[in-house]
C-alpha cells in the first residue's frame, strides 16, 4: 500500500493569494536565468572590497580564505538544493527561504525570525546600494558634464525612483534581462579592471608596490578578521530557493 503523502506542517504560510509565488511557479525560465540571478546578486558592491581584503590577509592566505569559503558556499548551495528536491518529492515546493527554515527546522517562530534577519540585512543593502549608485552616477555627471548643477541627493533620488519600480516585479525570473545586462557589466567591468591593473604593474611609471602586511601583531591579527568578514560577506548568499524556476 502506497504511503500518503506528508503533511504540510505549516499550511498557513500557502497563500493561494499569494501572486508571486503563482507567478514563479507558472514561469518557464532556465538554468541560465538562475547563473543570471546568482551571478548579479554575488558581483555586488562588496567585490570592490576584496583587495583591501586581500591587503589584510596578504596573497597565499588570501586566495586561500577566498578558495575555501568559496567550496563552503558551493556545497551549502548543493545541501540546500537537495532539501529543496527532497521537501518538493514530498509535496512541499518552497520558494522562499522563510518557508524552507520553517519547515526544515520544525518551528513556526523561525519563519518570523527568517523574515526579521531578511528585512533587516535587505534594508541596510537598499540603502547601502542606493546611496553608492547615487554617487556612481553623480561620478559620471561631473565627468561628462564639470558645469552640471545636478547635487548628489538628487541623483540618489533618481535611484530611488528605479528601485521602488524594480521592487514591484513579482519574482526574480521577471528581472531576468535586467539580469541579464548585469552579468555583460560585470564581465566588462571585471577584464578592464584586470587589464588596467595588469598595465599599471608592467608600466614604467608605475608607483613603488608594498605588499608586506602590517609590522604590529594586534593590527594584523584585526586585520586579518576584517579581511575574512569581507571575503564571507561576498560569498554569504541565501536566495537559491527564491530563483527556482521551472521548465
Amino acid at each position: 500500500m502506497a504511503e500518503p503523502p506528508e503533511r504540510d506542517p505549516f499550511p498557513e504560510f500557502r497563500l493561494d493569494s499569494d501572486a508571486g509565488a503563482t507567478f514563479v511557479l507558472e514561469s518557464k525560465g532556465k538554468w541560465w536565468h538562475a547563473g543570471f540571478h546568482l551571478t548579479t546578486a554575488i558581483v555586488g558592491p562588496t567585490i570592490l572590497t576584496l583587495p583591501y581584503a586581500f591587503r589584510g590577509l596578504g596573497w597565499g592566505l588570501g586566495f586561500l580564505c577566498l578558495t575555501v569559503l568559496g567550496c563552503v558556499t558551493f556545497y551549502s548551495y548543493y545541501l540546500m538544493s537537495k532539501v529543496l528536491e527532497h521537501c518538493e518529492k514530498a509535496g512541499r515546493r518552497h520558494i522562499r527561504f522563510r518557508e524552507l527554515a520553517a519547515d526544515v527546522l520544525g518551528s513556526g517562530w523561525m519563519f518570523y525570525f527568517v523574515i526579521f534577519i531578511q528585512t533587516a540585512i535587505n534594508t541596510g543593502v537598499g540603502i547601502g546600494a542606493t546611496l553608492l549608485a547615487g554617487e556612481c552616477l553623480k561620478i559620471m555627471y561631473e565627468n561628462l558634464s564639470p558645469n552640471g548643477s545636478l547635487k548628489l541627493y538628487e541623483f540618489i533620488a533618481m535611484v530611488t525612483v528605479v528601485m521602488i519600480v524594480l521592487s514591484q516585479l513579482p519574482s526574480f525570473h521577471s528581472l531576468r534581462h535586467i539580469n541579464f545586462a548585469s552579468l555583460i557589466l560585470c564581465l566588462g567591468y571585471t577584464f578592464l579592471m584586470v587589464g588596467a591593473c595588469i598595465n599599471a604593474g608592467l608600466s614604467k611609471n608605475a608607483p613603488p608596490r608594498d605588499y608586506s602586511l602590517d609590522p604590529s601583531g594586534s593590527s594584523r591579527v584585526f586585520s586579518a578578521f576584517t579581511s575574512i568578514s569581507i571575503i564571507a560577506a561576498i560569498f554569504g548568499n541565501g536566495i537559491l530557493p527564491e530563483i527556482q524556476e521551472r521548465w
